[in-house]
């Protein structure tokens, strides 16, 4: 029977979340892209509505109770996961090079959509010829199982001499012939998932690759960036100190203007044709970005008087809370996931189980907290790569009131990516409180015991940790971002 109650609460988180998205771009856009570029958009608030529900459906897994609450999860989760690659391998990427090739070029026009298309199915055909491959030599899902060889016999138990109490007792008994009463063996169960689960897992496996490296970084950069930024926040200066560092500002503004002049030389039709010519690129926009930070930042010291110090206490008060929850997912990586099957202590279960039933929701919250924590670690970590490495791929930073849509489109691709192995991963952290869902069911059966994959899936808790801690140790040798130096 299906609970009305959960569908109620269902709809009105959904509609939450729809809320929740809207608002994040009219808070975030630039004012050029203000009342145009309306498609774009409108993916950006699909895609993050579907980031956010396949990460809150954990929850509601849980709280169906293994199908008491009558919602057919294992039929919403395959649908919902479906969608989201669809949206991450084919329309985000259609949306992005549509919006970008606008940009460069508006003299485009009708090879703007062609562009656009030749680029989507350049990304189709690869991710499809790779699951095609993959599936065909690896689609085999090995299950560890126990076999046990004797023969069996329901004993009634002597004390009633009858069946009335209805307690029986399995006795193994000899087989004819052997001399032992039973013998155990371990045996692999094969048998080769569905196509659908196949492409599931393909995006879960590319998730993790990026939540690997990004979420890494992100669980060091993000506390670490946001005490730094209270520290070194702006302070009230006299107007000569203006003057001497608008001076130097400028000097730099003036020298970025002459290399991107020559980079636009080199390119055709908008396009940039080499490697070194697009590492180049990427370094002239990291230097852009910081060159704008560092303005802002002078802005704010003289015209602004150092600004409303409450924003940088409320700043560093978060990255605190950040902070704590970094460290929270340290600690649980460290006594709980590595430590299985037989984790030294559940710890994060135990807060989240006692909190569900203190009050249904509380658990929820903490839950959906620390796993949006985790999402908001990927985008920080892509960003610091980003302006760290910034020869691999141009940033697409996040300001309030300074986004572009080609970086709203990039970071809701990686998130799309990224949701779906970072609920593998919150599965895998919850197992004591997602012990009874299909989702649960889903992973642990089939997507981890996969051919040959299975033995990425022993690896990736410590390749997380690993990254973090690298991270932590860099960031403090290196703490500050510096512009690159461009070699044309």
């Amino acid at each position: 029977m299906v609970n009305v109650f959960m569908i109620i609460v269902a709809i009105v988180v959904a509609a939450l979340v729809v809320l929740g998205s809207i608002y994040l771009i009219a808070y975030f856009q630039h004012p050029d892209d203000k009342n145009v570029a309306w498609l774009p958009k409108i993916i950006v608030v699909l895609g993050l509505v579907l980031a956010a529900i396949s990460i809150l459906m954990l929850p509601l897994d849980v709280a169906n109770n293994g199908g008491q609450g009558g919602f057919p999860m294992d039929t919403m989760w395959l649908v919902i996961y479906i969608i989201v690659a669809v949206f991450a391998v084919v329309i985000v990427p259609f949306a992005m090079f549509y919006y970008e090739s606008e940009e460069a070029d508006p003299t485009l026009g009708g090879n703007q959509f062609a562009a656009a298309l030749k680029g989507t199915l350049a990304i189709l055909f690869v991710f499809a010829a790779l699951t095609v491959v993959l599936y065909l030599f690896l689609g085999i899902a090995e299950i560890p199982t126990m076999v046990v060889n004797g023969s069996f016999t329901v004993i009634v138990p002597p004390a009633t001499g009858s069946l009335a109490n209805e307690t029986f007792y399995a006795g193994i008994i000899n087989e004819p012939g052997t001399s032992s009463e039973f013998r155990v063996g371990t045996k692999a169960l094969t048998y080769r998932v569905s196509i659908v689960l196949f492409i599931i897992t393909m995006v879960s496996f590319g998730g993790w690759l990026l939540f690997i490296i990004f979420g890494g970084i992100g669980l060091a950069a993000l506390p670490f960036d946001m005490i730094t930024d209270f520290k070194n926040r702006p302070q009230r200066i006299p107007y000569d100190k203006y003057l001497e560092r608008k001076k130097k500002l400028g000097e730099r503004a003036t020298d970025l203007v002459e290399i991107g002049k020559q980079l636009q030389t080199k390119m055709s039709g908008g396009v940039i044709s080499t490697r070194k010519d697009r590492r180049n690129y990427n370094r002239f926009r990291q230097a852009v970005f910081l060159l704008e930070e560092d303005y802002d930042r002078l802005k704010i010291s003289y015209k602004r008087q150092g600004g409303k110090i409450i924003l940088y206490y409320a700043q560093f008060f978060g990255g605190l809370i950040a902070a704590g929850l970094s460290l929270g997912w340290l600690l649980h990586i460290i006594i709980y996931m590595w430590t299985q099957p037989e984790p030294f202590h559940p710890f994060l279960n135990n807060l989240v189980i006692a909190l569900d039933n203190a009050w249904g929701f509380l658990g929820t919250i903490v839950y959906g907290l620390l796993s949006f924590y985790l999402a908001f670690c990927v985008i920080k970590g892509n960003f610091k790569f980003g302006l760290r490495l910034f020869f691999l791929f141009p940033i697409h930073p996040m300001r309030v009131g300074e986004t572009m849509m080609n970086a709203f489109l990039f970071n809701v691709g990686l998130i799309l990516i990224c949701c779906v192995s970072i609920t593998q991963f919150c599965t895998m952290a919850f197992s004591q409180y997602t012990s009874l869902t299909t989702i649960n069911s889903m992973f642990e059966t089939s997507v981890r015991n996969l051919k040959v994959l299975k033995w990425f899936w022993v690896v990736y808790i410590f390749a997380i940790f690993i990254m973090a801690l690298l991270s932590a140790i860099f960031l403090f040798i290196k703490p500050k971002d510096k512009p690159a130096k461009i070699q044309l």
